[in-house]
């Protein structure tokens, strides 16, 4: 017995048969323009159910698996934000920073700022409120970072005269800082200007509206830079039977202390000669 197969093309009579033949067969015809002949091919039914049923579970299981890749990140910032202090960076920096790995996100409830709210930051002027608001920065304010972080930089940086290892840069928070503890002196400058010169920390009179306008809206640039989208709401109070604002509100921080740690260890000590420019091969476009 040959055991080879022949296959022939059904006539199409036998293609109207064939077609005729089976209630659950589809018959999908092609036809051949130079003979008298049509090919048949027979799907079932059955076969295109189980091909649908198999192509829609395959989609809901692709479906299923990318739910629980983005609801994983979801869940940890949501345990992350019930807790008191957040690992979670809520204002991520996107731009490289060298002190980028001192953020940690903390909690923090703000003061009001009045009556027994005040903070020493707020007292009239004395050695101690001078010395506290020097502590924010002072002595820390300029820092030092070695030429392969210099690389990574957004915005290029000069190499320090006699220490070409090391780069100046500071984190603008501490110029920020600067700038309030400015602007608070000239708000009492019957107290901060120089009896002779009338300067205020150094700024003579004719130099003090062009430099506290520069600190002004540095400080609006960096309010609206950070847009803390923390709350402040109003409350009932009994006392007064009415309603209040309360600014007494929790926040999403970065851990202050930890930036300032940060600073500490990469302290600039040695004087930076501004007369003096040291050539190097880091190639940073300008930001001007």
């Amino acid at each position: 017995m040959d055991k080879t197969q022949q296959y022939e093309p059904l006539l199409a009579e036998d293609a109207k048969v064939a077609a005729a033949s089976s209630s659950e067969d589809d018959a999908l015809h092609f036809n051949n323009p130079d003979a008298s002949t049509q090919y048949v091919v027979v799907i079932s039914r059955r076969a295109r159910t189980a091909l649908f049923v198999s192509i829609v579970v395959q989609a809901l299981l692709i479906s299923l698996l990318i739910g629980m890749l983005l609801m994983k990140p979801m869940h940890q910032l949501e345990a992350a934000a019930s807790s008191s202090e957040c690992p979670i960076n809520h204002y991520p920096q996107t731009l490289y920073s060298p002190a980028q790995d001192a953020i940690e996100n903390v909690h923090k409830v703000f003061s009001m700022g009045f009556g027994k709210t005040k903070t020493i930051y707020q007292g009239d002027p004395s050695p101690e409120v001078d010395q506290a608001w020097l502590d924010l920065y002072n002595s820390f304010g300029l820092s030092k970072i070695p030429k392969s972080q210099a690389r990574l930089l957004p915005n290029k940086t000069l190499a320090i005269p006699g220490d070409e290892d090391n780069y100046a840069v500071g984190l603008s928070v501490f110029h920020q800082l600067h700038c309030l503890n400015l602007l608070r002196q000239g708000l009492r400058a019957d107290h901060y200007a120089d009896p002779v010169t009338g300067a205020i920390s150094g700024i003579l009179p004719e130099d003090w509206d062009d430099h506290a306008s520069h600190c002004l809206d540095n400080l609006r640039q960096s309010v609206m830079c950070a847009s803390d989208i923390s709350l402040v709401v109003w409350q009932w109070v009994e006392e007064a039977n009415r309603a209040s604002i309360s600014m007494n509100t929790i926040h999403s921080c970065r851990n202050f202390d930890k930036i300032v740690d940060w600073a500490k260890k990469h302290r600039r000590t040695t004087h930076f000669d501004m007369d003096v420019h040291v050539e190097d091969d880091i190639e940073i476009p300008l930001i001007i």
